[in-house]
């Protein structure tokens, strides 16, 4: 290890056994923090590091220390861990692909068919699903339901909610309800604390954007039913 590492590794332990001992904890709660104006220096040449002066000294991100001297500084999300490696150089972060389809991405998804099919063109029906979900005659609003569903997540599992609270609702979502005059699906655009705007269709077999439902007449609906697929 060179001197550079070492003298940032020793400073470090120095650091961490303050952070540990009695005072430091005693006066926790009167502690605070300003932006230090104070330049940093790495072998004579300035960085750009931020740091924060708390009780007189200067203290900085450990990763902006890693990059700065080049160490390796991970972070371990199954143990909660930082972890430094002085034998490996630093690299920055990567973040993590999302693990399934957002709002976002199932609304732009949901623009790109009303594009296609604008309001009050006809639709393909009937529509064969593939995906094993509730709806199987792919006509009329089940079948454009399900269309869109499979546009946003593809073959991605279907799950049943009965009764759901309003905030279980999300873009994409199918929403069922069965009253004294007829049953119908809907899929959700989006929604807000009052109002959920929604596409659907009828008879007709033409799609239909823009509609609307206040929270307080959907929620009161019988037999109210969600579809989702967003993963668990």
């Amino acid at each position: 290890m060179n001197r550079k590492r070492e003298a940032v590794f020793m400073g470090l332990g120095i650091l961490t056994g303050l952070a540990l001992s009695g005072p430091a904890a005693q006066t926790a709660t009167s502690i605070t923090a300003t932006l230090s104006s104070q330049p940093i220096y790495v072998d004579g040449q300035k960085v750009s590091m931020t740091a924060y002066n708390i009780g007189g000294n200067n203290y900085v991100k450990l990763r902006d220390i890693g990059r700065a001297v080049d160490f390796g500084v991970t972070y371990d999300a199954s143990t909660n861990s930082v972890c430094i490696d002085s034998t490996q150089p630093y690299q920055e972060e990567t973040s993590a692909a999302p693990s399934g389809p957002t709002e976002e991405s199932v609304q732009a998804v949901l623009q790109a068919l009303r594009k296609q099919y604008p309001h009050g063109s006809t639709w393909p029906a009937p529509y064969r699903s593939t995906s094993n979900g509730p709806y199987y005659s792919g006509m009329n609003c089940a079948g454009w339901a399900t269309l869109c569903s499979d546009a946003a997540f593809g073959n991605l599992p279907w799950r049943r909610v009965d009764n759901p609270s309003w905030n279980q609702i999300r873009p994409g979502d199918l929403v069922r309800y069965d009253n004294e005059r007829n049953g119908h699906v809907i899929v959700v655009i989006k929604i807000d604390a009052e109002w959920v705007t929604f596409t659907d269709s009828g008879t007709t077999q033409k799609a239909y954007w823009g509609g609307q439902y206040p929270r307080w007449w959907l929620e009161q609906q019988p037999d109210l039913t969600l579809y989702t697929r967003y993963p668990e």
